[in-house]
C-alpha cells in the first residue's frame, strides 16, 4: 500500500459504533499509528463528543500533537497544543440563523407522514453544536441497534429534508449517521472539511488517505470523493483496524 503520512477518519461506522467509545484494540492501535502518522477524525458530532469516544481512550503512548479533531462536519478544527484542545478555526452560526433552523426542524416533525414517540426520545432530539444545528430522530443517546433499524433507506429521513422551509439558499443540510441531520452554512461538507484541514497544517493531501463506511453516492462520507485525497471505503471498525495495518506496514 501507498505510504500515507495522514489517515483521515469518519468516527460512527468507521472507528466505533455509533455514539459508543473506540474498542481498546481501536485505542491501542491508533495511538501507536498517531507515533508515525498524522491522525484525524472528522464527524458530524461536537469536540465533546469525539473526545469522549475517541481522545479519552488513547494510551500513553499516543503522540497527541499528530492528532487532529474536525468536529461538526468539518466546520471547526482542533489541535492540541501546550496541553490543550486549541480551536484553529470555528464558523459559528448566529442566534437568529439557529432559531430558524431549528423552527423549521420542529415544523417538519410536525408535519410528517410519520411519527416519533417521544417516550422513546433518549437524550436531545434537536442540539445546538454551534456551528451546527443536529437533529437526533431518537435522540443523542438512543441505542445504536435501535437507531440502526429506524431508516435504514434515509427515506424518513428525506422526508423531513423536503418538508425544511426557507432553509434551501443559506444552509447545507446533511444526513448523519444512522437516525441524524446535520445543519450547517452552506458549503459546509466533509470535502470543506478536508480541504480547510490541509489549508492550515504542512502536509499535502495527494499523501493522505480518507476512511469511512459511507462512501458511497448519498452516503454522508461521499462529499470526500470531490476531493484530490484517496478514499477507501470500510464495512466497519474491524475492517479500518485491517487498513490501518496495512498503512503502517510501510513504516516497517
Amino acid at each position: 500500500m501507498k505510504k500515507y503520512d495522514t489517515l483521515i477518519f469518519d468516527l460512527d461506522g468507521t472507528l466505533a459504533v455509533s455514539k459508543q467509545e473506540i474498542s481498546k484494540q481501536m485505542a491501542d492501535l491508533l495511538s501507536r499509528a498517531s507515533t508515525m502518522v498524522n491522525i484525524v477524525v472528522i464527524t458530524g458530532g461536537k469536540f465533546q463528543q469525539i473526545k469522549k469516544q475517541v481522545i479519552d481512550q488513547l494510551t500513553d503512548e499516543a503522540h497527541l500533537g499528530n492528532i487532529y479533531i474536525l468536529p461538526t462536519t468539518g466546520s471547526a478544527m482542533r489541535s492540541y497544543d501546550s496541553g490543550n484542545w486549541t480551536i484553529v478555526y470555528e464558523l459559528e452560526l448566529t442566534q437568529q440563523q439557529k432559531d430558524r433552523i431549528i423552527a423549521s426542524l420542529q415544523n417538519a416533525l410536525q408535519q410528517a407522514s410519520f411519527d416519533i414517540d417521544q417516550s422513546i426520545l433518549c437524550g436531545e432530539q434537536i442540539e445546538d453544536r454551534h456551528s451546527q444545528i443536529t437533529l437526533s430522530a431518537l435522540g443523542q443517546e438512543q441505542l445504536p441497534e435501535i437507531k440502526k433499524a429506524w431508516d435504514p433507506d434515509y427515506t424518513k429521513r428525506k422526508e423531513l429534508v423536503s418538508l425544511l422551509s426557507g432553509l434551501e439558499d443559506e444552509f447545507s443540510v446533511k444526513f448523519g449517521g444512522t437516525t441524524s441531520i446535520d445543519i450547517t452554512l452552506a458549503g459546509i461538507d466533509k470535502a470543506y472539511g478536508i480541504n480547510e484541514f490541509y489549508d492550515h497544517v504542512p502536509f499535502k493531501i495527494e499523501n493522505g488517505l480518507f476512511i469511512g463506511d459511507e462512501i458511497k453516492p448519498g452516503g454522508n462520507d461521499f462529499a470526500a470523493t470531490k476531493t484530490a485525497i484517496d478514499t477507501k471505503d470500510t464495512s466497519g471498525p474491524e475492517e479500518t483496524m485491517d487498513i490501518i495495518n496495512n498503512v503502517l506496514e510501510a513504516y516497517n
